[in-house]
């Protein structure tokens, strides 16, 4: 592998380790430090699975017509709710096809979005820092699948002799 193809790969990794703090940021810990050290100081585990189960949404789409259909909402909320889940795991889509040869498919892409969105939504069930609801699976895997479309147009702009697929 070439130089410029090592660079290339430390910043694809580089990039990726961002974009999951990021998404651990605004996913998990959208509070205040101080929040999280009283909480985790007096919590119940076995009461926050218990509430979160009973908060959890596990209709498809059903939270995503709730927000369609409310007038109590105001519609930049709704745009950043459900807008935010999609271009959040954008760069999933580019990244991990990017990164490594065995996700440069649709439907891979597609599955290590869903599997990593799964991962966000368990720990928030089981943590309570957050509601497990599967309409934000479903909008962020849709995410990850329109960032592997990108990854695919930026591919054919840039052309095969750019890509790091080609390094050995």
């Amino acid at each position: 592998m070439s130089g410029y193809h090592q660079i290339q790969r430390i910043i694809l990794w580089f990039l990726l380790v961002c974009c999951l703090l990021v998404l651990t940021k605004y996913i998990l810990f959208k509070r205040s430090p101080e929040y999280y050290k009283n909480y985790f100081a007096h919590q119940d585990s076995h009461k926050v699975i218990s509430d979160g189960w009973k908060h959890a949404n596990l209709k498809p789409f059903s939270t995503i017509y709730l927000f369609y259909k409310s007038k109590r909402l105001r519609e930049e909320y709704k745009y950043d709710n459900i807008g935010g889940n999609i271009i959040g795991f954008m760069p999933l889509g580019i990244l991990l096809p990017a990164l490594f040869f065995s996700l440069r498919n649709i439907w891979r892409v597609a599955l290590a979005s869903f599997c990593i969105s799964l991962i966000f939504e368990t720990t928030q069930l089981l943590t309570g820092l957050g509601s497990f609801d599967v309409d934000d699976i479903i909008l962020n895997t849709a995410g990850g699948v329109l960032g592997y479309i990108v990854y695919l147009a930026l591919k054919k702009i840039m052309g095969d002799d750019h890509s790091i697929e080609n390094s050995p």
